[in-house]
């Protein structure tokens, strides 16, 4: 199989980087949470204030993998810090390497923008956790991941007294349980 070349996305790559979203998406029972348009993807990924970069996988001109992140400051270090929103390979693609030299490329990126550290975020039950740790990242055991999605972001930015337990009750799980 042909090494694939890692580069970063152009707006040419959002039919594809949509379509790996999907799949994404569609292995973690998620897809119903896939809402942007290709317009979207076209603002907050190559607009004048892009929220999130990618970088593509590729062999013989096609796209067979994909990784999303976003670069943010971080107080109190130095430099700044990445997150890796998404890692993707096609299925027929996996094992070969593709992935590993996505996070290559992300790593060097980080290196060359002064990252102090790449932080992401994946299910206890993810089986890319392995992976994870075979390239270098690390469970940080004393940290959870905390998020506020609607309704309780609507009732907090309002004021509005919530429940603990209504946001959990209400929220349409990103990951299933």
């Amino acid at each position: 199989m042909s090494t694939a070349i890692v580069r970063f996305a152009t707006p040419a790559d959002i039919p594809a980087l949509m379509r790996m979203k999907a799949s994404l998406l569609a292995l973690e029972n998620s897809l119903h949470v896939a809402t942007a348009s290709e317009a979207d993807w076209r603002r907050d990924g190559f607009g004048p204030q892009p929220l999130f970069q990618a970088l593509i996988a590729e062999i013989d001109g096609a796209a067979i993998g994909m990784a999303t992140y976003s670069r943010r400051g971080f107080p109190g270090w130095q430099g700044c810090a990445f997150f890796l929103h998404d890692l993707y390979v096609d299925e027929a693609f996996r094992g070969c390497g593709h992935a590993r030299a996505l996070m290559a490329h992300l790593a060097a990126e980080a290196q060359a923008q002064n990252a102090a550290f790449i932080e992401l975020t994946v299910d206890a039950g993810n089986a890319a956790r392995k992976f994870y740790e075979r390239v270098g990242f690390a469970h940080v055991r004393h940290c959870m991941s905390y998020i506020a999605a609607q309704p309780a972001l609507q009732k907090l930015a309002t004021g509005q007294e919530t429940d603990a337990d209504a946001p959990r009750a209400n929220m349409t799980p990103l990951i299933p349980a």
